[in-house]
């Protein structure tokens, strides 16, 4: 049964062959998600294909799935796009795929932070703050620093829970509980507890000295790597509502979830999803 969904999903892309250039799969099946990805996908690759719809098809697992028993040639160019998730900070997966594009930061939100983009997000729904005041309020730079500080040591051991003890909580644990403030900055003491309880979990699987050595390839792995909150850090489940919870810290900023999501898309910068040409394959 779900076999037979998922090839129904992906089969429903012969219906837009006259309109697409390009075949894309994705697996974000939430309302709101087409618009998302045909925003930004459009403005990294509309100068080169024709995108008039995308085709969500599952989970992460499902759409590997779909791409793996689709390596033969066809006629029809596409891609397979999943999030980065935890496989960012653990060494990557499934490279060896035709049209598999693995998303270099963490989900598709984590593309949304983008300074000039939300304040002026911030300013359509404002009735009498000026950008300047906006802009000062967010001070974007602030709240990336402090952020990445705590939460990129929590999402490191994140990632090695979601490695050796997957059934262990990580982003389902609500970023709401990590924070003591409504500033959109996390509190650092309530991240060392939550380090500290998740350590000790580890420790007791495999021992001090296997979570140390993990914890120090992983670190060594991205030390040369930029932007690391806005690539190692669910946008989705964290940034986002950080960053909500920041601008209303300030201004009366309500919109729903899902058009927040869509306006942020068509602002949004996009220079790394051009790189998803290189993975087109037909």
């Amino acid at each position: 049964m779900l076999e037979r969904r998922i090839a129904a999903k992906s089969a429903s892309s012969l219906f837009y062959e006259e309109y697409n250039d390009v075949d894309i799969y994705i697996e974000d099946t939430a309302v709101g998600y087409r618009k998302i990805f045909k925003e930004l996908l459009n403005k990294a690759l509309g100068s080169k294909f024709s995108i008039e719809q995308v085709f969500p098809i599952g989970n992460r697992d499902e759409v590997i799935a779909e791409c793996e028993k689709n390596q033969e040639r066809t006629e029809r160019k596409r891609v397979y796009i999943v999030d980065g998730d935890f496989y960012l900070l653990n060494g990557g997966d499934r490279e060896d795929l035709k049209g598999l594009f693995v998303l270099p930061r963490y989900c598709i939100e984590n593309y949304f932070f983008n300074e000039e983009a939300i304040a002026q997000t911030a300013y359509e729904e404002e009735a009498e703050m000026e950008m300047d005041d906006i802009l000062r309020g967010i001070d974007f730079n602030h709240w990336l620093n402090e952020n990445e500080k705590t939460l990129l040591e929590l999402f490191i051991v994140y990632a090695i829970c979601f490695k050796h003890i997957p059934s262990e909580q990580t982003i389902g644990f609500k970023v709401t509980k990590l924070c003591s403030s409504n500033s959109g900055i996390v509190c650092p003491d309530k991240i060392n507890n939550r380090i500290t309880e998740l350590r000790n979990k580890l420790i007791a699987y495999f021992g001090k000295e296997r979570l140390e050595l993990e914890i120090g390839i992983i670190k060594e792995n991205i030390k040369s790597k930029d932007k690391k909150l806005l690539r190692f850090i669910s946008g989705k489940d964290y940034l986002l509502p950080l960053m909500i919870a920041r601008l209303q810290s300030f201004l009366k900023f309500s919109p729903s979830s899902t058009t927040l999501r869509i306006r942020l898309a068509m602002k949004s910068e996009v220079d790394e999803l051009v790189a998803i040409e290189n993975y087109i394959f037909e």
